[in-house]
């Protein structure tokens, strides 16, 4: 194991700069265990928290979260964040995680607590599940027909999630033994889906989703990814080829959605990191994104943040929409997290809960939605029992994790529908802004996250817009998990907030309509 310290300069904390690639060394990992040597592992000092504010306003049916963007090298004379009303940008899907090889559907309090929106729940938006891949496997089910056998373990929790108002998204980790060129659910030497079994899984795929259909109450499935991670080969996995993604799409799961009715999204490539190492994400998504016979069927982009690199205290690596594929198309980053051997260049061992690593987190998703205009994004596991490294936002038992509370900055308040909205992203050094707006209800977000140690006084500027009066903060700190404050008054569409340090604080209101 390897660590490495880069020193900045003495009022600078220090950054853990020593990238920490997931290694595949025949261990458990997030549902599978695979089957190359550790890369590398950090450790790192930091001298100054980041202090991350998130200045919201919550609407009916968009509730504000905002993400925020990671913030470069600003002035050191403080400026206004404007923010523009009719400047509108990506429409926010949501925030949410997964339960998955979890054994079966979690108890109706942590139901609750994830996806209710009121006092001390996190309002997450979106449930990630496993589709069935066959009996005595991770995830058991048989799809060879639409029945209760196919709906697999998590009924309950997908029905709790979509009667909060949440989305629920499937992802495949392995086609079952029988329809493998290996006869396995475990992959070995690149196995997969054989050629003569396409037609059979396509079906098997569309059954899962008429079957969470049928059930009552019903469970639409928002989008399926037809294989997590297809880049890697290990237990419960199952190798893909750019060329074999593209062609079951075109030629076998979109005629069969289409021919069933069936509206579910089609994602892919859904690829364990953007970038890491060779560009994963456009090395294996690039054949069906440049191809219309694919992409007319496709419905999303899909990849993990695995290698996502957080350098100072906020600037993270852009993982832009690929250039030349098929526009139009949702972008959802879908899984990530911290573990031994694994995660971002940020990951610390052990488990951590602490506000700092709350706010990591915090700059990631912060550039993925507001600098990478992506729809939607989501952690590994809701929790974790007996947690020993970072793969879930709880333990599973009511304590949740600074990382927790600060994606319920974005999902509690900024619900499924809402847009992205223009604003001035670094007013000032150390901190960033965004904004999301409803317009239906008239509901502004506006997000502003101080990374330095001390209180910060921003002034906000909302423009083209109708009259707010008062705004409702609720801050996550070191001290604070999702707590609502006192009103702020609004004067010509104008106030100033002190931003408290290494916090995220949520602003929400909405306008005055004579």
């Amino acid at each position: 194991m390897q660590e490495n310290l880069i020193h900045f300069s003495s009022i600078a904390r220090l950054a853990k700069d020593s990238a920490l690639q997931r290694f595949r060394n025949l261990r458990w990992t997030r549902g599978r265990i695979t089957d190359s040597t550790p890369t590398v592992h950090f450790f790192a000092l930091k001298l100054t928290l980041a202090f991350f504010v998130v200045c919201y306003l919550t609407l009916a049916g968009c509730s504000g979260t905002v993400v925020r963007q990671s913030a470069g090298s600003g002035s050191a004379q403080a400026q206004t964040a404007t923010v523009n009303w009719t400047d509108v940008h990506q429409i926010i899907d949501g925030f949410g995680a997964s339960d998955a090889f979890q054994g079966g559907s979690t108890t109706s309090a942590n139901q609750a607590l994830f996806f209710g929106t009121g006092p001390g729940q996190l309002g997450y938006s979106i449930l990630r599940v496993s589709v069935p891949s066959g009996n005595g496997t991770y995830s058991p089910g048989d799809c060879t027909s639409v029945g209760t056998s196919c709906a697999g373990l998590y009924v309950a929790d997908m029905q709790a999630a979509v009667s909060y108002g949440a989305r629920v998204i499937a992802s495949s980790w392995t086609p079952p033994a029988s329809y493998t060129t290996n006869g396995s659910t475990n992959c070995s030497s690149d196995s997969g889906l054989a050629t003569g079994s396409y037609a059979n899984y396509a079906t098997w795929l569309a059954n899962y989703i008429q079957t969470l259909a049928a059930q009552s109450p019903s469970i639409p499935v928002y989008a399926l990814s037809i294989q997590n991670e297809p880049n890697l080969c290990g237990t419960n996995s199952a190798y893909w080829s750019a060329s074999q993604i593209d062609t079951f799409i075109k030629s076998n799961l979109g005629p069969t959605f289409a021919s069933d009715g069936i509206t579910t999204l089609i994602a892919m490539p859904e690829t364990n990191g953007y970038n890491n190492g060779g560009s994963q994400f456009a090395t294996y998504g690039g054949t069906c994104g440049t191809d219309s016979s694919c992409t007319g069927y496709v419905g999303m982009y899909n990849w993990h943040d695995y290698d996502a690199s957080l350098s100072g205290t906020n600037t993270v690596t852009a993982d832009p929409y690929p250039s030349g594929w098929a526009t139009g198309k949702k972008y959802w980053e879908t899984e990530a997290s911290c573990g031994s051997g694994f995660g971002p260049t940020f990951c610390e061992s052990g488990y951590n809960t602490d506000i700092t690593d709350g706010l990591d987190w915090g700059a990631v998703i912060d550039q993925r939605i507001a600098g990478d205009n992506a729809n939607a994004w989501l952690y590994w596991w809701l929790y974790f029992t007996n947690p020993t490294d970072d793969e879930g936002l709880t333990d599973g038992n009511g304590n949740v994790a600074a990382r927790g509370y600060v994606l319920a900055q974005y999902s509690k308040f900024v619900r499924p529908g809402c847009y992205r909205i223009d604003a001035t992203r670094q007013p000032q050094s150390g901190v960033s802004v965004s904004a999301y707006q409803n317009t239906a209800t008239s509901t502004l977000v506006i997000i502003a996250t101080n990374y330095t140690g001390s209180a910060v006084s921003q002034t906000f500027a909302i423009t083209n817009a109708p009259t707010f009066s008062t705004l409702t903060p609720t801050i996550t700190s070191a001290s604070l998990n999702l707590a609502t404050q006192s009103n702020v008054s609004v004067s010509g569409n104008s106030f100033t907030y002190t931003l408290p340090a290494d916090s995220i604080t949520t602003f929400v209101g909405s306008a005055s309509i004579p």
